[in-house]
């Protein structure tokens, strides 16, 4: 079993800034900004370690701004929503 992240341009930005963008298939190549906090990578490796036990794994993580007010998801909810998705 494994999982293999595929991260966008890594930045040095603290972690939990912007949501989290989770997809297969190189389709966040579509974005305009396709980057993701160092830090941000490194709550979803632990998040992998976790949640995904006994799966295979591979996916691209970017991340993107949100609008003021709206309620950051943490590196576990957007993987947990990510695999609930079966992609």
């Amino acid at each position: 079993f494994y999982t293999v992240l595929h991260p966008g341009g890594l930045v040095d930005k603290p972690a939990g800034g912007e949501e989290f963008v989770l997809d297969v298939d190189d389709k966040l190549l579509e974005n305009k900004k396709r980057s993701i906090s160092r830090a941000d990578v490194a709550n979803l490796c632990v998040a992998a370690l976790t949640l995904g036990k006994g799966q295979k794994i591979a996916l691209d993580c970017i991340t993107r701004e949100v609008e003021a007010g709206l309620v950051i998801k943490s590196a576990d909810e957007a993987l947990s929503d990510f695999l609930n998705e079966n992609k």
